[in-house]
């Protein structure tokens, strides 16, 4: 029996179960019987295809052109991200800093003007999607591509029985406990500054890429290699140096800044899913619309136990009388403005990647951090400090060269074999989703193994959909073209 024949018997006996399997789930959008026919078909390409991948390919010198040329474009495009990421976190630490210090602005309320930057995010993110409804989550972009015509399938059901895009289920179990983790990481990390330096707090919140990597490895984001563990080792013992010989340390700002760098872990791991798994969040826009919501409510409840309302009502008529109303609320809401457009970059870094790249980017950002608050502030740093600021370098251009390497290989490999891979110029016009191809009618045992467009390449699919660069992960199921577009 053929490899076709057996696909078209085992589809007409998953097309024979009952009815209780088109539940749908929460995370991926497929049906139960849809998601055992991919993950079947998915092992099964998986299984077909090991012999030719793990061949050497030979690769032309026009197809190597090529696959440098692709691998160029994604640096360049993640090059831009990351220095808008560095450019609005560099300014809204400083301002924060300027604000929440005693030495100056003197509005010693973190909690509060954080939760006032959430409000802003909301309202630019609401614009944003009012103005551009192809960013709309919707149930026509959901994240996978259909096998074939289902009448029982959400897209083709009458829309009073659809159910909603996002389902208390989804909001309790993902939107919920990342707007939350997201409050605290950044919440906490803006209350630290009242008790320590700005270099001190971004020495210790280096310390997230440690939880970071912890919950990539829990949420199957990431799979570790002895070259990722002694890079991160060489980065962490860097980091200590970083921290050592702080002369004004303060316990209550440290703990602050390690609970805040724990529940950073956890929000970057929940937030790459959220980005890469459903569609009610496969954008930075319409994440930012879902969860600053939530980021704004439990802020603003964390902030009236800790801050007070009566010192923080004392705290804004300070203010007022020394900046004049208009001015006050300017300079409460600016920063959100600031906020935004870093939240966007960082989301939009972390589609393309995956979060430990993310997490590895912030570190170099810290450094930057640490030298532009030593030129404003005048920090100290020790000879122990800046030789803690040279592993840390060093670790992460060994990081970007393991991570270049690899991408080099994947991309002659997917120019090799026709297949080009995420953000890929070579054939389909490069977008993020619609670089993935049709397989070639030479493959026949593989050519109708989907209906829809579909990778070639497997480890291309797990690279796009869990965002993992270096060391493997998880594949999930494939996404619609029209779900990021």
């Amino acid at each position: 029996m053929s490899t076709r024949e057996e696909l078209e018997m085992t589809d007409v006996i998953f097309d024979r179960e009952s009815d209780s399997g088109s539940e749908m789930d929460e995370e991926t959008g497929l049906t139960k019987r849809e998601r055992r026919q991919w993950k079947r078909q998915q092992d099964h390409l998986e299984d077909h295809l090991d012999i030719r991948i793990g061949e050497q390919i030979p690769v032309s010198k026009h197809e190597a052109r090529l696959a440098d040329r692709d691998v160029i474009k994604k640096l360049l495009i993640n090059s831009v991200l990351i220095l808008l990421w560095y450019f609005f976190s560099l300014s809204i630490s400083i301002y924060n800093k300027w604000m929440f210090d005693k030495g100056h602005l003197d509005f010693h309320f973190p909690l509060f003007t954080t939760s006032l930057h959430m409000l802003v995010q909301f309202c630019l993110s609401t614009i944003v999607l009012f103005f551009i409804p192809s960013l709309r989550p919707s149930h026509l972009s959901q994240p996978y591509t259909r096998l074939r015509t289902d009448p029982t399938s959400s897209d083709d059901m009458d829309p009073g029985k659809r159910k909603p895009v996002v389902t208390p289920l989804f909001w309790l179990t993902r939107l919920l406990p990342c707007g939350a983790a997201t409050s605290l990481d950044i919440g906490l990390g803006n209350t630290s500054l009242r008790y320590i330096t700005l270099t001190f707090l971004t020495m210790c919140k280096s310390s997230s890429l440690a939880f970071v990597l912890l919950f990539a490895f829990l949420f199957r984001l990431e799979t570790p290699s002895y070259k990722l563990i002694l890079i991160i080792a060489t980065m962490t013992v860097g980091v200590v140096m970083m921290v050592a010989g702080e002369a004004d340390f303060k316990p209550l700002g440290f703990a602050l800044v390690i609970a805040s760098s724990f529940f950073s872990g956890f929000r970057w791991g929940l937030t790459q899913i959220l980005l890469l798994r459903h569609p009610a969040t496969s954008n930075p826009f319409a994440t930012l619309f879902f969860l600053s919501p939530i980021m704004f409510v439990s802020l603003v409840t964390i902030a009236t136990f800790a801050e007070g309302p009566t010192a923080l009502f004392a705290g804004l008529s300070a203010l007022a009388e020394k900046k004049g109303s208009i001015m006050s609320i300017l300079l409460l809401l600016f920063p959100g403005c600031l906020a935004f457009c870093m939240t966007t970059s960082e989301y939009s870094l972390l589609q393309r990647t995956n979060v430990v790249t993310l997490s590895i980017c912030g570190i170099f950002k810290e450094v930057v951090t640490i030298t532009a608050a030593e030129m404003v502030y005048h920090d100290p740093l020790t000879p122990i400090n800046v030789s803690g600021l040279l592993i840390t370098i060093g670790s992460i251009a060994s990081y970007n060269y393991l991570k270049i390497t690899k991408m080099r290989e994947e991309a002659r490999r997917e120019v090799a074999m026709g297949a080009p891979g995420p953000d890929s110029s070579i054939g389909r016009g490069g977008s993020r989703r619609g670089s993935v191809g049709v397989l070639d009618e030479a493959d026949d045992e593989g050519a109708q193994l989907f209906a829809g467009e579909q990778s070639r390449n497997p480890s291309a699919d797990a690279k796009l959909l869990s965002g993992t660069d270096c060391g493997g992960g998880t594949p999930s199921p494939p996404k619609r073209q029209q779900d990021l577009e």
